[in-house]
């Protein structure tokens, strides 16, 4: 298990969800093993300063609001969501954008966490950011390295299912893959927490994920793709893409005249 000292973010985002501007990179040996391929990935994230991230959601899915009763449910289009992010691991800070679409639904909107309070707007609740404590917000840059952590948790821990694929190209650089078929348990998808919540029958539904890594030292972590399959035969492709590797970022509070006085 690799655990970063100081955890920061996601992503998503999730997450949510990480290519060096000012460090060079220079070719490394070989990696044939995908354990060692994920492990050198996770080992560079431990040291990096700052990262962008660009998430795309595609596919179909088929959901059932609480009090809706036991009909079928209803298949909604997920196509046009995206979000970006930068993130300052140094500082503890994000600065993220987004717009959501559910089927002909949409909403948008940006997220700063910066000095341990979190700014958010969007186009429901009007012009004005809404000030909020970081921790356990939706952008929470002190939990970016536990997220990462996490995931290399969970795609290490059956390391005989990890395969290494074809290399790919990725940007400017050349990229290792490895792919691995997991289930909505293994992801975390199920049982207490945000992403359990969301109202999508996923019994008997799987989730493959393909992880792509540079092959230059020092082998940052180039994106990640996750397509979850349910029984019903809709699909949900989520696309994790990273890029400015260490490029300097500045994220600070909005103006104050832009900020929502506390009620």
């Amino acid at each position: 298990m690799i655990r970063r000292s100081s955890a920061v973010f996601a992503l998503a985002a999730g997450a949510v969800m990480l290519v060096g501007a000012c460090n060079s990179s220079a070719p490394g040996p070989a990696l044939t093993d995908p354990i060692e391929i994920l492990t050198a990935a996770l080992k560079s994230t431990e040291t990096a300063k700052s990262v962008h991230v660009d998430v795309t959601v595609d596919g179909k899915a088929t959901i059932k609001l609480p009090g809706a009763g036991s009909g079928p449910g209803t298949t909604v289009d997920l196509a046009g969501t995206t979000a970006s992010a930068d993130i300052d691991f140094v500082k503890k800070a994000a600065d993220a954008r987004f717009s959501a679409k559910v089927s002909v639904l949409s909403v948008a909107g940006q997220v700063i966490a910066v000095d341990g309070k979190t700014y958010t707007k969007t186009t429901l609740t009007g012009p004005l950011y809404q000030e909020s404590i970081a921790a356990g917000s939706p952008v929470d840059p002190g939990n970016a390295g536990g997220i990462i952590d996490n995931l290399g948790d969970v795609l290490l821990k059956d390391a005989g299912a990890l395969v290494k694929g074809d290399d790919v190209a990725c940007g400017s650089e050349q990229c290792y893959t490895v792919t691995t078929t997991l289930s909505p348990d293994e992801l975390g998808l199920t049982g207490v927490g945000a992403a359990a919540s969301l109202p999508i029958d996923l019994t008997g539904a799987t989730v493959k994920v393909t992880a792509a890594v540079e092959k230059d030292l020092p082998n940052h972590l180039a994106g990640v793709t996750a397509v979850l399959t349910t029984p019903d035969g809709n699909a949900v492709t989520v696309e994790l893409v990273t890029s400015k590797w260490d490029a300097p970022v500045s994220i600070s509070a909005p103006p104050a005249d832009q900020v929502k006085p506390a009620s």
